[in-house]
Formats: structure tokens, C-alpha cells, sequence
């Protein structure tokens, strides 16, 4: 699996991107882009936007007056906006780094 950051892309794009890819790898086809638009909690205006960007890149495959066609171009890459957290991978990512004892087992 292949990871890339477009710094200039808009962390919306990206999020578009994503939840186009995760509906092809979960459903087997795209989202409609009223869908889109509820996943990514964005705008039609953001979704159409981020299509022609995604187009123009090549991350995508979307004929322009097609309905539920979009697809990503390499089903592996995934896109960000900004560079991930390095910390975000290790296991138990959910769990807080540090831990705080109880006020009654705190030397003095």
C-alpha cells in the first residue's frame, strides 16, 4: 500500500478521495456524490470541486455526467493533505501515551 501527500490538495479533496476509495474497497461500487457529500461533510460545490481536481491529478477516474462511476485509479494509494502523524500507526493508537496515577497512590 502506497501512501501520498499532495500538500496542495485541499484536506477535503483528500477526504472525497478516501471515502470514494473505502466505498469501492466496502461496497464494491462509488458513492453517489450526494453520499459524498454526507461522508465528508462538505458542500456539493466541495465535491464537484475536488472530482475535477482529482481528475486533473489522476488519482481518479470519473466521466463527467456519469452517475455512480467514479473510481480510484490505483485502489491501494491512499492521499492526504498533510503529513500523517508518525505516531498514529502504533498499536493501541486509541489509548493515551500518559498515564496519570490515582491521588491516593501519588508519593509526597
Amino acid at each position: 500500500m502506497t501512501h501520498e501527500v499532495h500538500e496542495t490538495l485541499s484536506p477535503y479533496h483528500a477526504d472525497v478521495y478516501e471515502a470514494l476509495r473505502e466505498a469501492w474497497f466496502w461496497f464494491g461500487e462509488a458513492p453517489s456524490q450526494y453520499e459524498l457529500q454526507l461522508a465528508c461533510r462538505c458542500s456539493s460545490t466541495t465535491v464537484q470541486q475536488a472530482f475535477r481536481e482529482l481528475r486533473k491529478r489522476g488519482l481518479i477516474i470519473a466521466p463527467k455526467h456519469g452517475t455512480r462511476v467514479a473510481k480510484p485509479t490505483d485502489m491501494s494509494r491512499t492521499i492526504s493533505s498533510a503529513p500523517l502523524d508518525p505516531w498514529g500507526d502504533l498499536p493501541g493508537g486509541d489509548k493515551p501515551r500518559f498515564w496519570r496515577l490515582p491521588e491516593d497512590q501519588k508519593h509526597g
